[in-house]
């Protein structure tokens, strides 16, 4: 079908913004790759010289050898890189258990269902610097000792999980029944019927609820800086670096971080689109020979 001269200019206006969105999401990683090879300063864009020293400073932090720029904070950002990861893997795990089992629950009509619904969400609306705030008088009020383990690892829990509940939500929105029903008429206990049905359909889901609570946790700051007590994780460690001065080390940093991210979500849509075809792509199939059948 031919377009009309008001649909072609839509679509060449609608494409351009559309470039311009992605070159103003993307274009600052590919300008901060840049400044973390530069060798002295990164007030010039592009670098006057070029070297991977930014990235030798970032995994020997204690090589003094190494040349230093006037200024230039002396930070270890490998044991903050390691107590994120740590906590953000153990939010990611513990969140989308609660989230997987709230959502479950939510299949059920019981008494308070629209209270504990807003209730639970009540995590992800609360203001950061209120919620951390919070915890850290709670904990002082029961005489519960701040750190990483106790009321950061709480904190973060009670940011992350609302948004892994709202994903179990929606994938259990387009969840066919009648597949648990069909487990059970032949003989399935609700534990085996739930492993080894009601689980592998949601697998999607759970993937996407521990991407959301890792990225979330380890990005996490406002709620952090309250009721992690002497802890430090990376993005504290990040702002007390650039009150003194920024530095190629933190472009490196950040490239690094940037490219594991993209990693990370190319091989979860390489994994939600197999499990897509798995489930799905067998009954669409069947779909569409029904449909040219009856056209014949």
């Amino acid at each position: 079908m031919q377009l009309s001269r008001g649909q072609r200019i839509f679509r060449v206006v609608g494409g351009a913004i559309f470039a311009l969105i992605l070159i103003v999401l993307y274009a600052p990683f590919f300008i901060m790759g840049i400044l973390s090879f530069a060798e002295r300063t990164t007030a010039v864009f592009p670098p006057a010289s070029f070297s991977w020293i930014s990235y030798q400073k970032l995994f020997n932090p204690d090589d003094f050898s190494l040349f230093r720029i006037p200024g230039e904070p002396l930070v270890n950002y490998l044991r903050p890189i390691g107590l994120s990861l740590t906590l953000a893997l153990l939010t990611s795990v513990i969140a989308t258990t609660l989230a997987l089992m709230a959502a479950l629950a939510f299949r059920q009509r019981f008494p308070g269902r629209g209270m504990a619904f807003y209730g639970l969400l009540l995590g992800m609306v609360t203001p950061g610097i209120i919620l951390g705030l919070g915890f850290r008088l709670f904990a002082d009020q029961i005489g519960l000792p701040t750190g990483w383990r106790t009321t950061g690892l709480l904190t973060h829990i009670a940011w992350t999980m609302p948004f892994g509940f709202i994903v179990f939500l929606v994938f259990l929105n387009r969840f066919d029944n009648t597949i648990e029903e069909a487990a059970r008429v032949l003989g399935a206990s609700a534990w085996t019927t739930f492993r080894t049905v009601t689980l592998p359909v949601l697998a999607p889901g759970v993937l996407a609820s521990l991407l959301f609570g890792f990225t979330l946790s380890f990005d996490e700051i406002q709620r952090s800086s309250l009721v992690l007590g002497r802890d430090q994780t990376l993005p504290i460690a990040i702002i007390g670096a650039t009150t003194v001065r920024i530095t190629p080390v933190l472009y490196a940093l950040g490239s690094l971080i940037a490219l594991v991210s993209f990693a990370f979500v190319a091989l979860y849509l390489v994994f939600f689109e197999r499990e897509r075809r798995r489930f799905y792509g067998t009954t669409v199939v069947e779909d569409e020979e029904e449909e040219v059948v009856a056209a014949v």
